[in-house]
């Protein structure tokens, strides 16, 4: 009898920021669990990020979108401009992926937002929250193409998982609800980068957490902002600079500590005493609040029509507190959040376990 071989599953995030690797974190968790040999394929930030989360992960430097938000265009305004080159690098990235599944005996692939990764020779997941997308006010008139366009990619997949709940308590609001979902879609819970971390007492304690992620060069706008800004009144902080690679926490100036990055474990263990968040309105960021149940103030990046929904939606039902990026006041921010009634989420985080487990049960199933 031939012995049973190990399933060999390909990770591909998104390279808009680090959030669509961040939301990988928790799969890849659960695909080792269940045996399954996990493949990572990205570049930059994103592979950074998730090699020092799983050093012992097989890794394939495989290149993104690359789109970049400018400074004074909107977000939605520097995609659409860059539509050509996106469809060209999905049309690429479709091809590429046969040859990829070939040479490094994939069984099963995992794309998160990568509309090109779909291949009829073996099983894949197509992870978006966004069926919905919001365009830019000028061009609204265009969203209707916008979801079609969009179930037509996730239905080339065999699965679409939707990382959030079904029903009036979910978090992604108009983005992935109030339309038919594609025929293959369902949703999965929140997918959060700490639902795998344990307890331990030995970071240090802050009051402010400030967390800087997104492309550039709004990452660096956003950052310098806060510098000017941070430490609050006599309050302890640190200020989170969304680079992978240095995870060490130092001293900047007084109640005021900086790192680059810091590994899932440690995060959490410095969220769990509660201390006010600054952040983007980025998506995986709100599912990783979901599951800590931190205060926070969402700033979304400017003309990021995603962002700024989510940042407006959330604040509305009474969950977070929003500004924009340039009327941010951080003392005002957390003096409102010491005497604001803000309610938490509750949303299901654990539903992705079935879908992992069905998942690697059809592979190499006709």
């Amino acid at each position: 009898m031939q012995a049973h071989r190990q399933s060999r599953i390909l990770i591909c995030p998104l390279d808009w920021g680090l959030g669509h690797a961040t939301r990988c974190i928790p799969l890849i968790d659960e695909l080792q669990k269940h045996g399954a040999k996990v493949i990572l394929a990205a570049d930059g930030p994103q592979l950074n990020l998730l090699k020092a989360e799983f050093p012992e992960a097989e890794w394939i430097s495989f290149p993104g979108y690359r789109v970049s938000y400018g400074k004074r265009t909107g977000a939605g305004i520097s995609i659409l401009t860059s539509v050509p080159r996106l469809f060209y690098n999905i049309l690429k990235e479709h091809f590429i992926l046969k040859s990829l599944i070939s040479k490094h005996k994939i069984d099963g692939l995992i794309s998160d937002n990568r509309y090109g990764l779909w291949n009829h020779s073996v099983s894949t997941v197509f992870i978006t929250h966004q069926l919905n997308i919001i365009a830019p006010s000028p061009l609204r008139f265009a969203e209707p193409f916008l979801r079609a366009l969009t179930r037509f990619f996730a239905e080339r997949f065999d699965e679409c998982w939707i990382p959030d709940a079904e029903g009036d308590d979910n978090l992604s609001g108009k983005l992935s609800h109030g339309y038919n979902l594609p025929v293959n879609g369902g949703y999965i819970g929140v997918l959060s980068r700490f639902s795998k971390c344990t307890d331990s007492n030995d970071e240090p304690i802050y009051d402010v957490v400030a967390m800087v992620s997104g492309p550039e060069p709004q990452r660096t706008v956003f950052e310098n902002v806060l510098l000017r800004q941070l430490p609050v009144k006599e309050k302890k902080c640190l200020l989170l600079r969304g680079i992978p690679g240095e995870t060490t926490i130092t001293y900047l100036r007084e109640n005021l500590d900086i790192a680059g990055h810091l590994p899932a474990s440690r995060l959490n263990n410095i969220l769990k005493h509660k201390p006010f968040v600054i952040c983007r309105s980025g998506y995986s960021t709100l599912m990783d609040l979901t599951f800590t149940g931190n205060r926070a103030l969402l700033v979304p990046t400017p003309g990021q029509t995603e962002q700024e929904y989510l940042a407006s939606h959330l604040s509305n039902k009474g969950l977070y507190q929003t500004c924009n990026q340039d009327s941010i006041n951080l003392e005002e921010a957390f003096h409102n959040a010491g005497n604001s009634t803000l309610r938490h989420p509750f949303i299901p985080v654990s539903d992705y376990h079935d879908s992992v487990s069905g998942f690697l049960s059809r592979i190499g199933k006709p």
